[in-house]
């Protein structure tokens, strides 16, 4: 019956060592030694049947296995002894191989016990008793033959067995409730553990919904700004310039734009890549300009100038953003039209730019092939720079230009300058420069490229605005 429940036992542990090994890949090099382990109770894994061999053991942990360790010793040098006792004739080998297993338990308990102090286990008690046991053992080794010392010795060392045994029953007893306060400690561990889970989890759904609200409020606030850049704007205006006394306003809703006064009228419109444009300057002029891709553009155009003069123009442009070069500006456009019915004014123009620090340079060329008797051909070099300040804006323009054909000069050229200022709701404008028989800009527009002139001379004006919004 005994040998029936032994093997009971050998079985059942050999099952929950299986069961404790669900996460141990077959023929991992440690597999032998976690079962051996997890048979003789040294590990004990945990409760979903894992041991989890890739985790971290903490100084608790390995205590208690330290512990586990020591006492399985103990008890399978206790066994020895009482083997020994059992054995009929207590035959000298038996007690010389109790006696040694002793000797090297007694060897170890110094070592465990300094390992173990910092976490309140004593194990004087037992090292008392091993002594004495081990003194027992000795005694009746040396009394081997003598039969009544042998009696008495062999009481003498039952005695001793039995409270080592007691030993380490108690001993056992305070493994079990260190055994205990580790898994208390492991648990509290878990629940910190998923409090700071939970408490991640709620900050990050906080974090997801924050984000949200700033992303409506951001949403929000663009549609806000978008509502009060397309709101309705006006701007009157009185001034003296180089034609005399002006006045009049300008209009602005979303991409429309309105400017009647009394030096001239310009209107327009965009939507997406279409823009409609009429400008009286110089001359008159209407256009519709189309405009393909980002980045590196292509824009055509077609207009009515005056006398029924019908033009078209190509362009591409390279932008300062999402071009090939960031920061430069290039363009490149050329232009016929039909005066008449036959082909005429061709022009081919070349502008190029960048920025100096805040400055935006632009250097361009142009060539103009007039129709003569005051359109006239010419070739131009022109070049402006602006600076944008806090508040105020500073333009800068100069041009020369070449005729070619004879109309009393070689050439002709100007400089000249704008400053802007506002001072909400009124803007300020003053214009200024010097010119020598030519007056315009460029040569892509009708209605306001270079043409020569006859005026020379310092010109200038001041204009003031007053913005009223709708």
């Amino acid at each position: 019956m005994r040998h029936l429940s032994l093997l009971a036992g050998m079985a059942a542990v050999g099952l929950v060592a299986k069961a404790q090994m669900a996460d141990v890949p077959r023929g991992h090099w440690a597999e032998g030694a976690v079962r051996a382990l997890l048979e003789k109770g040294i590990l004990t894994g945990y409760q979903d049947g894992t041991l989890r061999g890739q985790e971290a053991v903490s100084r608790y942990q390995a205590a208690v296995m330290l512990y586990r360790a020591y006492l399985t010793w103990t008890e399978e040098v206790l066994a020895q002894v009482r083997k020994a006792l059992e054995d009929s004739g207590l035959s000298p080998e038996r007690v010389a191989e109790a006696l040694s297993g002793l000797a090297a338990l007694q060897e170890a308990l110094p070592q465990v016990e300094r390992s173990l102090a910092q976490h309140g286990v004593q194990l004087e008690a037992l090292g008392a008793d091993l002594e004495e046991l081990r003194t027992a053992l000795a005694s009746l080794l040396e009394a081997q033959g003598e039969a009544k010392a042998m009696e008495d010795k062999v009481k003498a060392l039952e005695g001793a067995l039995a409270r080592a045994d007691g030993a380490y029953r108690e001993q056992a007893s305070r493994l079990a409730a260190m055994e205990a306060r580790l898994q208390a400690l492991e648990r509290a561990v878990e629940e910190l553990a998923r409090g700071l889970r939970e408490a991640e989890e709620a900050r990050l759904k906080e974090a997801q919904a924050t984000g949200r609200r700033v992303f409506a409020l951001e949403e929000r606030t663009k549609t806000l700004e978008e509502a009060a850049r397309n709101r309705a704007r006006g701007e009157v205006f009185l001034g003296v310039g180089e034609a005399g006394p002006q006045a009049g306003f300008a209009l602005q809703y979303g991409n429309a734009h309105l400017r009647l006064g009394t030096d001239g009228a310009e209107a327009s419109v965009r939507e997406g890549p279409l823009e409609l444009l009429y400008r009286d300057g110089l001359g008159r002029e209407v256009l519709a300009r189309y405009a393909l891709f980002q980045g590196i553009r292509f824009l055509g155009e077609g207009g009515l100038g005056d006398g029924g003069y019908l033009f078209g123009a190509a362009y591409v442009e390279h932008e300062r953003q999402g071009g090939v070069v960031p920061g430069v500006y290039a363009r490149l456009g050329a232009g016929a039209g039909l005066v008449g019915g036959e082909p005429g004014r061709y022009w081919l123009e070349a502008q190029a730019g960048t920025l100096l620090g805040p400055v935006d340079l632009t250097l361009g060329y142009g060539r103009y092939w007039g129709l003569g008797e005051g359109d006239t051909p010419f070739s131009a070099l022109f070049v402006s720079a602006a600076y944008p300040g806090a508040g105020w804006s500073l333009t800068l323009q100069a041009a020369y230009a070449v005729p070619y054909e004879d109309i009393g000069r070689e050439s002709g050229f100007q400089v000249g300058g704008k400053v802007e200022a506002s001072m909400s709701p009124f803007r300020l404008t003053l214009t200024g420069g010097y010119r020598e028989g030519l007056v315009g800009f460029g040569v892509a527009s009708y209605a306001e490229r270079f043409r020569f002139t006859t005026a020379t001379g310092f010109f200038g004006g001041v204009r003031v605005g007053y913005e009223v919004r709708f």
